[in-house]
């Protein structure tokens, strides 16, 4: 009788152990559900690129003042023999959760009508920036987005030649779970600048996006994205939506660098990507560059840049939007953006002001 009652209080102390066990992993998914939907969070935490080059200076600019040089307009032109310089931007997007910034990207430089690299350089950070700014409509889950931007820079020396350069710049890798991407493979990003051949190359600077990308909707709203850029040379801008480049090449030209990436890797690691061109990424069934939203509105005005939303189906996608300068009528370059857009569920029917309410 007395083994029978300690057999029983054995068994009832063990249901306990395991019943407190079960709260206990109860109440961290949970916690770990709501920190994920809090607002202002967004589930992944690489969230995209701008990637940009503007005219720096070149040999004879060296020699006149500052001064002097800072009254000059952005066409001023040198000896056309001469090294040209550039400044080359690259603008990362990550989620506020973001902490880990790397002080360098490698970039390569690539003359455009040869499989030869040219150059291999270190982007060095910059500065790291936090922007908070509304939704325009109201989620179930979230009513603002947080964007961590880190700002990297570097100067190059190409000379001027046939057919321009092309610049590359690429990482490892999208997650599975983004909605419009085939998800039984790796897929990276890669991207590109050109710079163009002869007069245009003294002088020309690619495009610039005016703000960071808005990332972060309800579905079933109603939403509008500013995805409008300037550029300094006065060039014509028309803009579309494009597929995205993965960092896989479709020649084995440059000195790319994928050995040390290995199978299943979800996780934002740059790459050296080597010279284009560069497959694109592949979608998912149902969707396409111009619908990446599937059979939801997601459209784009060619002139402005202006981008009109309305999601269905909560879930990531891959978004690409494109750029193109002309000067003369004649296409000399393009500027791309390239970023995940997250989609919540959404049941307030509240609209919330869009505005800014603080960066630093």
């Amino acid at each position: 009788m007395q083994t029978m009652e300690l057999i029983n209080n054995a068994a009832t102390l063990n249901f306990r152990k395991k019943n407190k066990k079960q709260k206990i992993v109860t109440l961290l998914t949970v916690g770990l559900i709501f920190l994920l939907l809090s607002p202002g969070n967004l589930v992944a935490q690489f969230i995209g690129a701008d990637f940009q080059y503007e005219v720096y200076k070149n040999e004879i600019a060296d020699t006149i003042p500052l001064s002097v040089l800072e009254s000059l307009p952005p066409t001023f032109s040198a000896d056309p023999n001469s090294p040209i310089k550039y400044k080359v931007i690259l603008k990362l997007y990550f989620s506020c959760k973001h902490e880990d910034f790397l002080s360098e990207q490698p970039i390569t430089i690539h003359e455009h009508l040869a499989s030869m690299q040219t150059g291999e350089v270190n982007l060095k950070l910059d500065s790291v920036s936090t922007t908070t700014e509304y939704l325009t409509v109201a989620c179930d889950m979230a009513n603002e987005q947080c964007l961590k931007t880190a700002t990297y820079s570097g100067v190059i020396e190409v000379m001027n030649m046939a057919g321009g350069h092309d610049i590359t710049w690429g990482t490892c890798c999208w997650e599975y779970s983004v909605k419009n991407l085939d998800n039984l493979t790796m897929q990276g990003l890669a991207m590109v600048l050109h710079v163009p051949f002869s007069q245009d190359q003294q002088t020309n600077s690619s495009p610039i996006f005016l703000d960071a990308p808005r990332v972060l909707t309800c579905s079933d709203k109603i939403m509008n994205i500013n995805s409008g850029a300037r550029d300094r040379n006065g060039d014509k801008l028309t803009y579309k939506l494009i597929q995205p480049y993965t960092y896989e090449q479709v020649n084995s030209y440059g000195n790319s660098k994928h050995s040390d990436l290995f199978p299943g890797q979800q996780t934002y690691k740059p790459i050296v990507v080597g010279r284009p061109p560069f497959k694109k990424v592949v979608y998912a069934t149902g969707f396409e560059a111009d619908k990446p939203l599937g059979k939801s509105i997601f459209s784009i005005d060619n002139n402005t840049g202006s981008v009109d939303v309305q999601p269905t189906e909560a879930g990531q996608y891959l978004i690409g939007i494109g750029v193109s300068e002309y000067r003369n009528e004649i296409l000399i370059g393009e500027a791309q953006r390239v970023f995940l857009f997250e989609v919540l569920t959404g049941l307030s029917n509240d609209i919330l002001p869009n505005n800014k309410i603080s960066t630093n």
